[in-house]
This record gives structure tokens, sequence and C-alpha cells, in this order.
């Protein structure tokens, strides 16, 4: 099976930028308005009336309307026009009629929100605005045997701007997913199917993603006792049973979405953080703090294996006059200029960082004194040939390195450093622009 063989069906996503609000309340219309303006930075229109919702709906093209039920110059039907001319909806009401609400629900509008106060009401338009331009990048799997059934669901997930693709047993999505490697974010999945039905599916796939990177929300006609805890027990990250109505699919497919991006964010974040204790932020070389994280693994690898390590430390020469003739953002510029040159001159094997000012280490598993200083001297030298510019000063410059190194099998790597460096000051003494070994 290819992934080529099935389709995504994306062709109703669009952006959510142009919002008309309808609602005739001055100061309702005027406050929700300027939190999504504020929230989003784009202006929403407001419209009173149903006469002039119609003629600015004429107008323009609006990705979403916000529109309250009941308008002073109403006509009965004006919900019915705007679900028949194809445009998204979000329909806002004060009343908490059962009638109403289960009239409007049998739409295929985005959500039903309750005025009950501002804040609540502001708060549930940001956020389904805000899941709405998320979802456009989200991919839905929908898989059921019964083909109404794959229907039913494809069009309340169009409702809610994803793209989605059907599948109509288990074994399809485990191959798509699992076998070709294929893309899919949350999986809406029926449990009785004839090859790998749902709860085996949910089994196989938590063998490879987990809950937080493949949602999985059960659905079920079966009345077996139990079989809500076996969904959940195996894996699903929620469980709805047929029949269901549309609010409870859309709302607890939202609920999922939302836990969904969250954990995208903070696995984003931590990845950020992570890089960030360990990397030096000017340069993006690894810093100190990685050093002596890591070295320790490096050092015990080398005396098991008796294959020496090199350290090297580089100094650039005269950087306080960079700083005195130039200005620091020239200074910035020669450190982050050198640090790519040791970043394209090293092996991808050797550990670059930033040790401080401008100061560099280089840790060089597996070498000897000369290779070590072959790889010194070829790095002073593309150095001295290279040209320091700082475009927005339209200024450029050379410099010079000075290079101290030491090779041994110390278990103790902050001997070996000590050593380097006072190599390094030796380098200085001898006028600089040289290497010492």
């Amino acid at each position: 099976m290819q992934c080529d063989q099935y389709s995504i069906i994306n062709s109703h996503c669009k952006i959510i930028k142009y919002i008309l609000i309808i609602e005739d309340s001055v100061s309702l219309g005027n406050h929700v308005r300027e939190m999504i303006d504020k929230y989003f930075s784009f202006r929403c229109d407001i419209a009173r009336t149903e006469i002039q919702a119609n003629e600015m709906i004429r107008c323009k093209r609006y990705d979403l309307i916000i529109t309250d039920v009941y308008l002073p110059d109403s006509s009965g039907n004006f919900l019915g026009k705007l679900v028949s001319s194809g445009l998204r909806l979000i329909v806002m009401t004060a009343s908490e009629n059962d009638d109403l609400r289960s009239g409007i629900l049998t739409l295929p509008i985005i959500d039903y929100v309750l005025k009950n106060d501002a804040k609540t009401l502001v708060d549930y338009l940001i956020n389904t605005i805000q899941r709405l331009n998320s979802n456009r990048s989200t991919v839905i799997g929908i898989c059921d045997e019964s083909k109404t059934s794959r229907h039913v669901m494809a069009q309340l997930v169009k409702s809610q701007n994803l793209p989605y693709i059907e599948f109509s047993n288990g074994q399809e999505v485990y191959d798509f997913i699992v076998k070709e490697n294929c893309k899919m974010d949350v999986l809406l999945c029926d449990y009785e199917m004839s090859k790998m039905n749902g709860l085996e599916l949910i089994r196989h796939l938590r063998h490879e993603y987990l809950a937080c990177e493949l949602p999985i929300l059960a659905i079920s006609a079966s009345d077996k006792p139990h079989l809500t805890v076996q969904f959940l027990k195996a894996g699903a990250n929620d469980y709805i049973k047929k029949p269901f109505g549309n609010e409870e699919l859309c709302t607890r497919l939202n609920l999922t979405l939302d836990q969904f991006y969250a954990n995208r964010r903070n696995r984003a974040l931590r990845a950020e953080l992570e890089r960030a204790a360990t990397h030096d932020f000017l340069t993006q070389l690894y810093n100190r703090n990685f050093f002596f994280t890591q070295i320790h693994h490096i050092t015990a690898d080398a005396i098991r294996q008796k294959k020496p390590y090199g350290i090297l430390m580089i100094d650039i020469d005269y950087f306080k006059q960079v700083n005195d003739t130039y200005g620091h953002p020239a200074g910035d510029a020669a450190i982050i200029h050198l640090a790519a040159i040791i970043k394209n001159t090293a092996r991808t094997s050797d550990y670059c960082m930033r040790w401080g000012g401008e100061e560099f280490l280089i840790l060089i598993p597996h070498t000897t004194a000369s290779e070590l200083r072959k790889f010194a001297e070829r790095l002073r030298s593309a150095v001295e040939k290279s040209e320091v510019c700082v475009v927005d000063e339209k200024i450029s410059f050379s410099i010079t390195i000075s290079i101290g190194g030491a090779v041994g099998l110390n278990e103790i790597a902050k001997e070996m450093i000590v050593e380097a460096d006072a190599l390094l000051y030796q380098a200085k003494k001898a006028g600089r622009n040289c290497v010492k070994i």
C-alpha cells in the first residue's frame, strides 16, 4: 500500500481572517470585535440587522460569520440562508431553549454558544478561531466500515476546517501509518470492523505512538460491558457511544485537538529550553554547560578504547581593539564569523563550543598530536584569510586567532583544559596568530 492511494481531502480548508459579527447589541458587538481584533491583529466587521448583514455578505467574502439568532428585522430563515450560501457559522444566543438548540445543531455549523457573559463568550470565540486556523494542517483519519457513518463524521470534520482521510477498516489504517509511515494527526476509529477491529488497531498503534503523539477517539454502537474501559486501557484518548449528537462529537474532538495542540506547544517549548541550556545564543555552538554534562562519556570512551582525545582552546587576538575601533556589534560579528569557520572546519564527530567571551573550545575525539596540530593550523589559516563583514555598518575587517592544544587520555578533562589554556597563553606571548600543541 502506498500513501498516495489515499487522498487527503482539504479543499474546504481556509484560513480564518475576514470575520463578520452580526449582533444587534451595540455594546456586546463592539466588545467582541475589539477583543478579537486585539488578539489576532485584524479588524472584524459588524452588522446590526439582517438587511445590513446581507448587503455586507454580498459585497465581501467572509471566512467566518459570528451571528446572533434573533435580529430586529429577522425574516425567520436567516440562518438557513447563511448555511445554504456555504458560509462558516458560529451561532450565539441568549436563549437556553432546548428546542431552539436542537434545531440549530441540525445545521452544518461550527458551533453554538450561549451569551452567558461577555468574558466567557469572547474567550470561547478567540479559542475557536485560533483552533480553526491551526486545524488547517491537522489531518484527521476517519475509520469506519460504514460509508454512511464515514460521511456523517466527514461532514462534522469539514465544519471544523480539518483535512481528513477515510479508511474502511483497521488494517488499512495500520498499514498507512506504521508500514508506509504516512502522516495522520488524530484518528476517529470505530470498533466493529472485519479487518482488525478498533480495539486491536489501538493496541497496535500504541506500540508505535504515544497518546500525545497520535490521539485516538474510539467510537462504537456495541453494548458490550466494560468496552469503554477496555478502549481507554488500550490507549484511546476518549470514547464516544453511537448514536451520538453532532455537538457531542464536535466537542469531544475539539477538546482532543486543544490537548493535542497544547502538547505540541509544550514539546516545542521543551526542545527550545533544552537547546538554550546546551547552546550559546549568539553562535548556536554548544556552551560550557553542555561540555561538563557530556565530557565524562567522551573521556570514558577514550580510556576504554585507548584512543586519546584532543582539546583546543582558541582566542581572538586583540579582541578589545575590535570593539574599541568598530563597536560592540562588530565584536559580535567577529565572534559569529569565527564560530562559522570553526563549524565548517571541524568534523561532524567534533564538539565545538563557545567557552566564553571571544574564547572557544573544540573537543576532538580519537586524535593524535600530529593530527591536532594539522587541524589547528588549518583553522588558524582559514581565519587569517577570511574577512569579517558587518553589513548594517558597511564595514569589514580581518581577525587572527591564537590556539593552544593538548592531547591525552586524562580522565579529568579540566586538567587537559588547564594545559591547553597554558599553551594558548604561550601562543599569545609568542606573537599571536600561531598554534602551540
